[in-house]
């Protein structure tokens, strides 16, 4: 069903669960659905004979499919739409004024084509959409009242199939008014909330950052090196977290991360603590907030302690690529440093949170080597799975 959805429907064009694709996917339905209907009949009065309604449904089916093959690359679904309407509009009228054995396919548009209307156009281009409708088909039974012209129905039956489009018109109306009010006011719910995320991430950044100036100020009047690093390590610690905020209120999304934009954020922050040459290969991919937070953790404590203890000299290359493979991620951290023993157990409090932040993440694996300097690479897939 996802693939009739995505691919037939041409679903994949447009942004999952959006309003547009809805329409997307419906209009694309109804052309198919509309064709198939319209062939069956076109095949029908090709065997009856009725050739001047057979040569308007093949019309109609031309434009029909011609509309499917170029939506949406070169019409869009509001100009598709208008096309489907124009369609069903004369079909309608012609359904009521061309006899033929199948005048109950009027009544199949009669029901078609107020819907169409007010799901595609809205309440206010709806309405005069149906207004105009209404009055060509008010002319009709009155055409044939005064003329004594029949049609495919008396005019007494014609006038009920139009006090019935109105009714349905007016209903379908009432309906959609409904529900784009109760969408405008989710949709302004919606905004106030964002707004209300962006600011708590601002706020959350700017006291993550008088945490920081603290523990700064701190670091300085401690002499003991080891004590001191920790203090620095700690600030490290927390501007990549300050980060991740800075990159939620910053962009329109607060629940998904410019994964890109985070890692070489961080990066760049700590290139400034150290002469090694620290490089980035990462993709630009939108992350999952909580685990982008964990990721860039992750990010931060490998490049950290690569920095502390990967070299003896004063130059080494701290190499970070992170990429989509398929349906997985894939980071790897590399030095080109000494290396170290991994059949050794170390007191590392780094290596631990790697481990145990690497755990967090959707199925995920992790290698570290430490031969040719260390590498260490965790793939874990896209989503959390039921």
């Amino acid at each position: 069903m996802n693939f009739f959805e995505s691919e037939i429907l041409k679903g994949k064009y447009f942004i999952p669960k959006s309003r547009d694709r809805l329409r997307a996917t419906m209009v694309n339905l109804f052309i198919l659905a509309g064709a198939f209907v319209m062939l069956l009949y076109a095949y029908e009065n090709l065997v009856q004979g009725y050739y001047m309604m057979l040569s308007v449904e093949l019309f109609i089916i031309f434009i029909l499919m011609v509309a499917y093959l170029v939506f949406p690359h070169y019409v869009n679904i509001n100009h598709t739409s208008y096309m489907i309407l124009g369609a069903l509009t004369f079909l309608l009228s012609m359904s009521l004024i061309v006899p033929d054995q199948d005048p109950e396919l009027s009544l199949f548009w009669l029901a078609a084509l107020p819907i169409f209307v007010f799901f595609f156009l809205g309440v206010k281009k709806g309405i005069r959409w149906s207004t105009n409708m209404f009055i060509v088909l008010l002319f009709i039974p009155l055409f044939s009242y005064l003329t004594g012209v029949q049609f495919v129905y008396e005019w007494e039956l014609l006038s009920q199939i139009v006090l019935g489009y109105l009714v349905v018109s007016y209903m379908l109306y009432i309906i959609e008014s409904e529900r784009s009010s109760y969408e405008e006011r989710l949709n302004v719910a919606l905004e106030e909330n964002k707004i209300l995320f962006k600011e708590v991430h601002h706020r959350t950044k700017n006291n993550m950052q008088v945490v920081m100036s603290l523990l700064e100020s701190q670091s300085f009047k401690i002499d003991d090196p080891k004590y001191k690093k920790m203090f620095e390590t700690h600030v490290d610690r927390l501007k990549a977290m300050s980060l991740m905020h800075k990159n939620l209120y910053s962009n329109h999304s607060y629940e998904e991360v410019d994964i890109q934009e985070y890692l070489e954020e961080i990066a760049q922050s700590l290139q400034t603590y150290t002469e090694y040459s620290i490089s980035t290969v990462i993709d630009p991919l939108i992350i999952d907030m909580k685990i982008a937070m964990n990721l860039g953790l992750i990010f931060n404590e490998a490049v950290t302690n690569a920095i502390e203890h990967a070299f003896d000299t004063d130059e080494g290359d701290i190499d970070i690529s992170f990429k989509q493979l398929g349906e997985r991620y894939s980071l790897c951290i590399q030095d080109n440093g000494k290396g170290f023993d991994t059949s050794k157990t170390y007191k590392s409090l780094g290596l631990t949170l790697i481990k145990d932040l690497s755990v967090t993440l959707p199925h995920s694996t992790i290698n570290i080597e430490g031969l040719n300097g260390t590498k260490i690479e965790i793939h874990f897939d896209k989503e959390e799975h039921a």
